[in-house]
């Protein structure tokens, strides 16, 4: 039998799968099939978790879109290289290149099933993971909120009567303001993720009650957010008032002054950093 006649889209397909099949020899290594596992295997890891952390979090995020654009290349690759075995199988001289494609098409195909594994997987612990935070009593506490705007007050106060924060007080309100700060994209990074979470789960009818605890729990979070900004704003005056304002008369730091310093310690070791 005679080989299928090749267009010229054809001829250039089979022009790109024999430099594929170079390269892959000429390259010696796993390239993106072996990408792929490796992250199947971090991805099989988290399944283990109770919960996820920010940072796994978004590697479950990254990996997961990472994933789905793998997958699409892949069955792309795949049925271009299963489209040119078959034009290049029964020709005379192509044997050592249809075996080649044969070992692409094995290879390729392991690849897709790993990318569509891992694009299922992340999407399950992202999943998994909205479903644990939509029932959670808590995103933050609600005590760390009230807690901050007492101390924000107190730290008002301490300026309004014109105690100057001392060296070291400034460099504790640093740090304090540092991690403030960081609390204040966690739970941005927090809210976002839930609403993404919601609006995935929109279209869906039965998920109606996991979409509105979503919108509620991101609500909460970013209840907590405003509260984390007052608190690091009451932390920046605080800072800037240094060397701006005048001491006590006795010369020494007020009663009040002197507890806000202590309680950047608490605030700083035990509430902001989760």
């Amino acid at each position: 039998m005679a080989a299928p006649a090749i267009n010229e889209a054809d001829e250039q397909m089979i022009m790109a799968l024999r430099e594929l099949v170079e390269d892959d020899e000429d390259d010696g290594d796993q390239g993106l099939e072996g990408d792929l596992r490796d992250l199947r295997s971090m991805a099989a890891a988290l399944e283990g978790a109770e919960s996820l952390t920010s940072q796994s979090w978004n590697w479950v995020e990254g990996v997961e879109r990472i994933a789905r654009r793998a997958a699409g290349t892949l069955a792309r690759m795949a049925a271009d290289i299963q489209r040119g075995l078959s034009l290049v199988a029964r020709r005379p001289g192509e044997e050592a290149f249809a075996a080649a494609l044969r070992r692409q098409a094995a290879s390729t195909g392991a690849g897709l099933a790993d990318a569509e594994w891992l694009a299922t997987a992340t999407r399950r612990l992202r999943e998994r993971e909205l479903r644990r935070l939509a029932v959670a009593e808590h995103v933050a506490h609600p005590d760390t909120a009230s807690f901050l705007g007492h101390i924000a007050r107190e730290t008002d106060a301490s300026l309004a009567r014109g105690e100057a924060p001392a060296p070291e007080e400034l460099a504790l309100a640093a740090q304090v303001e540092a991690a403030a700060v960081r609390m204040e994209q966690w739970l941005a990074a927090l809210a976002a993720r839930l609403r993404r979470g919601a609006a995935e789960f929109a279209e869906e009818e039965e998920e109606a009650a996991l979409v509105a605890a979503l919108e509620r729990q991101a609500a909460k979070a970013d209840a907590a957010r405003a509260a984390v900004e007052a608190f690091t704003a009451s932390v920046r005056r605080f800072r800037d008032a240094g060397g701006s304002a005048l001491p006590p008369a006795s010369g020494a730091a007020g009663p009040g002054h002197a507890a806000i310093a202590v309680i950047y310690i608490v605030v700083n070791f035990v509430i902001l950093h989760r």
